[in-house]
């Protein structure tokens, strides 16, 4: 690990600004870092400090060689780090907020199995059918569909998908002759609602042009599970994340309607996707659960 002292004393020089500064933050002498550049610069070969400046300026060289130098001990730091959470177990609270029919349909099935292989994590799961503020209201991880936008958290994909039309086999029986999305203005269509706006669902026609659709339900709620309910009662078309509604489209007691289209409601990047803030160092329980759904959510028949 000597080269790596050397590179700590050589980047901690450069941020404290002078020999003695970075002496009294590394416990040594300015004589004893200055040695230490020194024999950097003849291990290298290039000279990496300007000695005719009265400060410590940086060579082109020694420019060039601090970024790359910053990124190897951030890069060793994680390492240790990692190495440290090998021997611990993933423990404490995590609190986590998910869209209700994600939570119930998808996540809440997974749980038990996450309990068993980490005992020591108390899980704090809350569902609601409105956007949360991770930091002000204290989660851990977000589970959303459709991509985020905010650049302040990190993005982990748990689960590719698209969203289906779907309707009871009843139903598609009374109704034989959908062959296009058009078809759709005439059919009884079950609607999720968003603060009174209008309802239009895209879908991508067979040379990949966009269009808008714009839809008047029979029903409109806020509650996707209560739209999967009255599609199973053969009430009409909703149109759903797939992974909510595999097991009943394997089961048959709903049909997926229009197949050869691409449908979304809002945008067609679909998925699941885990949201949490930006640590230098993630909690161990958070990994844990991000990554142990992210691998049960690729396991054949999950979701």
């Amino acid at each position: 690990m000597k080269a790596l002292d050397s590179l700590r004393i050589f980047v901690t020089t450069q941020k404290k600004g002078s020999l003695s500064a970075a002496a009294r933050s590394l416990g040594l002498s300015a004589a004893t870092i200055s040695r230490r550049i020194t024999a950097l610069e003849d291990e290298l070969g290039v000279l990496l400090v300007d000695r005719t400046s009265r400060n410590l300026k940086l060579t082109e060289a020694g420019q060039a060689f601090l970024e790359r130098a910053e990124h190897v001990l951030e890069a060793m730091s994680e390492a240790e780090q990692a190495a440290r959470d090998a021997r611990r177990r993933p423990e404490g609270r995590l609190r986590i907020h998910s869209r209700t029919q994600i939570g119930i349909r998808v996540i809440a099935p997974l749980l038990p199995r996450f309990a068993q292989q980490y005992p020591d994590i108390q899980v704090e799961y809350e569902l609601s059918e409105h956007p949360v503020n991770i930091i002000e209201q204290d989660f851990d991880i977000d589970i959303r569909t459709g991509e985020s936008t905010d650049s302040g958290f990190v993005i982990k994909r748990l689960l590719s998908s698209d969203e289906v039309l779907v309707a009871s086999a009843a139903f598609a029986k009374r109704h034989p002759n959908i062959r296009h999305p058009h078809d759709l203005h005439l059919l009884p269509c079950l609607t999720y609602r968003r603060d009174q706006e209008p309802t239009t669902w895209k879908y991508i026609d067979e040379h990949g042009a966009q269009h808008a659709l714009p839809i008047k339900g029979v029903l409109s709620t806020n509650n996707g599970e209560v739209l999967r309910l009255a599609a199973m009662g053969s009430m009409g078309i909703a149109l759903l994340s797939e992974p909510v509604v595999r097991a009943d489209i394997q089961a048959g007691t709903l049909v997926r309607l229009l197949p050869g289209y691409r449908f979304a409601v809002r945008q067609f990047s679909n998925g699941v996707f885990a949201v949490f803030r930006q640590n230098r160092t993630l909690p161990l329980k958070v990994r844990a659960f991000v990554d142990f759904m992210a691998d049960a959510l690729r396991e054949p028949g999950a979701g």
